[in-house]
């Protein structure tokens, strides 16, 4: 209900018909939600990431991470610009179509951010990418299943060693029924080293899960 309600607020708020949800720009050839001038600063990569991990097995982002990029994300995060779910997610179902195709994914869920961290935000960025993803490829979304019960200190300043002492035991899964014998693909905005997506892994393979996969919009990890 509450997200129907932010879907309808945002719509009348930022009308999307023609016009580019990243600049705001009306033009007859908006191509999923977004401008030719906008589209041009995206560079799509769609590329696997090499993250050592033995609970992750493809990892793949969409975009490379160039200043326009870092500025729509950081729009989207920080200042309740989670209308921008649509372009992102749009990409994300570019990518998938490319990356995951041949891959039985069952299941899709998301990073997700502390409870007090989504009060602040009023969404988490990566579940509604996650859940438009769901919706367009028809394949059911675990809400709420995969959860963060630790608050943990901001991690950009962190190597990954640190960051890895730093999440672990940071999540919990409810129902882990929601997983077993399935092949599962965790979505999040950003890979920045891999780690809270190799935790998050962790918990999900620990619960049953028979596989599990990574989709991120971006990454800053070296290409």
């Amino acid at each position: 209900m509450l997200k129907e309600l932010f879907d309808g607020f945002n719509s009348l708020l930022f009308p999307i018909e023609n016009v580019c949800l990243f600049c705001g720009m009306k033009s007859d050839e908006i191509e999923d939600y977004l401008c030719p001038y906008c589209r041009e600063k995206i560079e799509f990569v769609n590329r696997d990431l090499r993250v050592d991990s033995p609970y992750l097995d493809k990892v793949v982002c969409s975009l490379f991470y160039n200043n326009f990029i870092k500025e729509k994300l950081y729009s989207y995060k920080y200042y309740e610009k989670g209308y921008l779910h649509k372009p992102l997610g749009e990409i994300l179902f570019k990518t998938f179509k490319e990356k995951f195709e041949d891959e039985n994914i069952e299941l899709i869920t998301y990073v997700p951010i502390h409870k007090r961290k989504k009060a602040q935000r009023r969404y988490n960025q990566s579940e509604l990418v996650a859940d438009y993803l769901s919706q367009k490829l028809d394949i059911p979304l675990s809400r709420e299943n995969l959860i963060k019960t630790k608050w943990t200190p901001v991690q950009n300043t962190l190597n990954r060693s640190q960051r890895r002492e730093n999440l672990y035991d940071s999540f919990k899964i409810k129902d882990k029924e929601q997983f077993i014998g399935k092949e599962i693909l965790i979505i999040d905005d950003i890979i920045t080293t891999g780690t809270t997506m190799e935790e998050c892994a962790r918990v999900i393979l620990e619960a049953g899960a028979k596989k599990v996969h990574a989709l991120s919009i971006t990454s800053g990890m070296k290409m």
